[in-house]
């Protein structure tokens, strides 16, 4: 009997298959005319059709994708330019896309065009993530995807705390820029999550032996640190006081710090209207911002 239950499996989802592409096909006649896309099969349908050749049959729902976009740039060589695609249009890109991970998820293509085109062009943040979260999980090790979340959180939908934790996710893959790292703390800084950012630059100086890395990493940790002095004194003067503190030197008026640290990138510390402490340098070195720009 056990040989025989995939032949009656089989059987049994024939019908649901054609009843499905007849669906389909009534979908598809009723897209508005001129739309140049159709209907994408459901990804458990596409499973089945595509018997044990996933990963070709995401290949060609990929190059499907590539060859449409491509169709969308009208004009020869240097004169050529882009139409302006339709929602419908973008939907099916992203819907064809889907269906090409959700056949072969360790497809990395996929997911480089996906957060190429449907960021920029068409807004489709959350769409993207989504199918980046599914490319981060099957494809663990690699800082690329991870690192375009990061990005994304933090450019387009404004979310500098989460886009530090996958940068600095990213940070740690084989491979991965050391830049990265950089980016996460200042990402943190700006986030209010100091500790946070000292823990993983802490965690990058035990394990980086390159010593122009070490300094920067050195003069990053002595600047958060000295923000998080200070934000401890806020915060004590604020539970005392019962408001935030007009100026850093009221700290010192109540005896909270004994001392006002002082910024390594050359820099001055203040207190921002919400409370939190912030620099003029931005966590940069001020003395090469003002290099470059009398040198430019």
């Amino acid at each position: 009997m056990g040989r025989f239950f995939p032949v009656i499996l089989l059987l049994a989802l024939i019908p649901l298959y054609f009843s499905t592409l007849s669906t389909l096909s009534l979908m598809n006649k009723r897209l508005p005319k001129g739309d140049e896309v159709n209907v994408v099969l459901p990804s458990p349908i596409l499973k089945i059709t595509s018997l044990d050749f996933d990963g070709l049959s995401s290949d060609i729902l990929y190059l499907k994708t590539l060859v449409f976009y491509g169709s969308t740039f009208v004009g020869k060589d240097a004169n050529k330019q882009q139409r302006k695609l339709k929602e419908s249009e973008f939907n099916w890109i992203y819907d064809m896309l889907k269906a090409s991970t959700d056949l072969d998820p360790y497809f990395l293509d996929p997911y480089l065009f996906a957060n190429g085109i449907l960021t920029w062009e068409a807004n489709k943040i959350r769409e993207t993530n989504k199918l980046l979260e599914k490319g981060n999980h099957y494809r663990d090790w690699d800082y690329w995807l991870p690192f375009f979340l990061g990005f994304n959180h933090f450019y387009f939908l404004g979310d500098n705390e989460k886009g530090a934790e996958y940068l600095m996710e990213a940070s740690k893959k084989p491979g991965a820029s050391p830049l990265y790292g950089h980016l996460a703390a200042r990402l943190a800084y700006k986030s209010n999550k100091v500790e946070n950012a000292i823990i993983f630059l802490e965690n990058m100086l035990e394990k980086t032996d390159d010593k122009t890395m070490r300094k920067d990493y050195e003069t990053r940790l002595k600047a958060l640190k000295a923000i998080l002095f200070l934000e401890k004194g806020v915060a004590a003067y604020k539970e005392k006081t019962g408001r935030n503190p007009s100026s850093l030197a009221k700290l010192q008026e109540l005896g909270l710090v004994e001392w006002l640290p002082v910024d390594p990138y050359g820099g001055e510390f203040y207190i921002d209207k919400d409370g939190s402490i912030k620099t003029t340098s931005d966590l940069r070195d001020m003395k090469k911002t003002q290099s470059n720009q009398e040198n430019p």
